[in-house]
């Protein structure tokens, strides 16, 4: 007696792998629209990293302070590795999606980005928030001493970056140029 062949193949069928790809690109499509951040005037806003911004494709960078880059990592207490760059991010997504972002441009960077002081919903000053969570470091000038104040206490409470031992992001950025010669 002969045996039938099994014509099941042992590859999904093709209606499967279609049904499967079609709900991965519609579950990206619900996730990005429930993460998507608006300013007050309803632009889109997209967090680049933990000081800078793009508002409906302007690019904005925070007045004031210097977070870790993206692909920066800082020591834990520890002294085991993590993502602080990513963190940084996190933390300033965080803080915009309080939502009501509004922000006053002071002057343009080397890169053509405006650099502005912001505001949400129940904070003043994003750039002094970035400050007190231990994200970000005061960069250059910073607009009182609001800032130098904030920096420290998230120093003294150990937290974000100042929880280890981290490099300055502006002395990462030098160590670590950008093959494609752009800004982080």
């Amino acid at each position: 007696m002969r045996r039938a062949r099994n014509r099941r193949s042992k590859s999904p069928p093709l209606v499967f792998l279609v049904l499967l790809v079609l709900g991965l690109l519609l579950i990206g499509y619900i996730d990005q629209t429930l993460r998507e951040i608006h300013a007050a005037d309803g632009s889109v806003v997209l967090v680049r990293d933990g000081d800078s911004l793009a508002i409906d494709r302007a690019e904005l960078r925070l007045y004031g302070i210097d977070a870790p880059e993206l692909r920066q990592t800082c020591a834990d207490a520890k002294d085991e590795p993590w993502r602080c760059g990513e963190a940084a991010k996190s933390a300033l997504s965080q803080i915009v999606s309080r939502g009501g972002l509004r922000c006053s441009p002071r002057v343009r960077d080397r890169f053509g980005r405006e650099v502005a002081t912001c505001r949400v919903n129940g904070l003043d000053d994003v750039g002094a928030a970035m400050l007190r969570a231990g994200f970000a470091v005061v960069f250059g000038t910073a607009p009182d001493g609001d800032y130098q104040s904030a920096e420290t206490a998230a120093r003294v409470a150990k937290r974000g970056i100042w929880q280890g031992g981290f490099m300055p992001p502006a002395e990462w950025r030098h160590q670590h140029p950008r093959p494609d010669g752009g800004h982080d």
